[in-house]
């Protein structure tokens, strides 16, 4: 299959604004990525075929098989079920970033590779809708829905000698298609980055969000709490984090809100922002295992992540699976970067 024009115009803008200068393989320390955003898109199409950000040729797309950028666990509550999520949680260790060693995106010393890493509530899809009842947590009945998450990406970039320094991000925003919104609403992906929240590969941190609470004022709003342990910390229980930020966010009279129906834990291939058509080839994070995987509904009570549907980033233009993810004892969600999907 032939690269776009676009494609090729931007791989031999790269390569050769990279000729001139000897190119590090490896970086001493992780460097500022402010250079780099991810567009966080909630749209769940699967992207076009052969659009990836590297110089390897793209491997033959196989149409029968379905695409996902998408990797990692999904709890969704029954219909039947009359409480709504209220808060999720998950801890990870932050991942390196590096090129993978076999498959079509291996082998480019100035390519920029990325994976980005979160949890959301209502943040996976299809968004087309309402919540349901009137226990539909902070949307109520009929409302349309909107998306919670937060989380993590990284980068490496081979012409600014190796790993980027990471982004924490979160994200609110009316997904696309719910009811009563904006057909375009939620397709641009816009996120705000966690000021003061600094983190390096191997930082354990831990998210929690929040929904249909109330502040002062007895308005609504729904938080966002990042917190981060250090790298020194081998469990978040008991520990006291290094770093932590904690963001409000109203939810508004009369617009969209949480329907509180949907929990997930996401290793994610999303395009580089200014490119939306283009996955950007997946880092090599060798693995991530977010712990204390598990939501609290507006009850009170809890539920772990058994019986969650769990699903693998496929792409076949750079190599088919490029994830093996899994649920573990119900309180884990880990998934394993695949190199080499035979």
């Amino acid at each position: 299959m032939k690269l776009s024009t676009t494609l090729f115009i931007l791989l031999v803008t790269t390569i050769t604004g990279a000729t001139s200068a000897t190119v590090p393989l490896a970086p001493t320390r992780p460097r500022d990525a402010s250079q780099f955003r991810l567009l966080h898109t909630l749209t769940p199409s699967p992207p076009s075929h052969s659009r990836f950000l590297t110089a390897a040729a793209p491997a033959a797309a196989d149409d029968s098989t379905t695409e996902t950028t998408k990797g990692g666990a999904v709890l969704t509550l029954p219909a039947s079920d009359t409480s709504a999520i209220s808060s999720v949680q998950a801890t990870f260790r932050v991942p390196s970033a590096v090129p993978p060693a076999t498959g079509p995106t291996a082998g480019n010393p100035v390519g920029l590779y990325a994976a980005s890493f979160w949890v959301g509530i209502d943040s996976v899809g299809p968004f087309s809708f309402s919540c349901p009842g009137s226990g539909g947590g902070s949307g109520g009945g009929g409302a349309s829905r909107r998306a919670l998450r937060a989380g993590v990406d990284i980068f490496y970039d081979g012409t600014l000698g190796g790993e980027q320094s990471p982004f924490a991000w979160y994200q609110f925003a009316a997904a696309s298609g719910s009811s009563g919104s904006d057909p375009g609403s939620g397709q641009g992906g816009t996120t705000t980055g966690l000021e003061g929240f600094g983190i390096i590969p191997g930082d354990l941190v831990r998210f929690t969000l929040s929904a249909g609470s109330g502040d002062a004022a007895g308005e609504s709003v729904v938080v966002v709490l990042a917190e981060n342990f250090g790298a020194n910390v081998s469990c978040a229980e008991g520990a006291t984090p290094v770093t932590s930020v904690r963001q409000v966010l109203p939810v508004g009279e009369g617009g969209p809100a949480l329907c509180g129906r949907e929990a997930a834990w996401m290793v994610e291939d999303f395009p580089l922002a200014g490119l939306p058509d283009f996955p950007i080839a997946l880092a090599n994070f060798t693995s991530v295992t977010f712990g204390s995987a598990g939501v609290t509904l507006e009850d009170g009570s809890k539920r772990d992540v058994t019986g969650a549907e769990v699903m693998d980033v496929r792409l076949e233009a750079q190599g088919g699976r490029l994830t093996s993810c899994e649920v573990l004892d119900g309180k884990k969600v880990k998934c394993t970067r695949v190199l080499d999907d035979n």
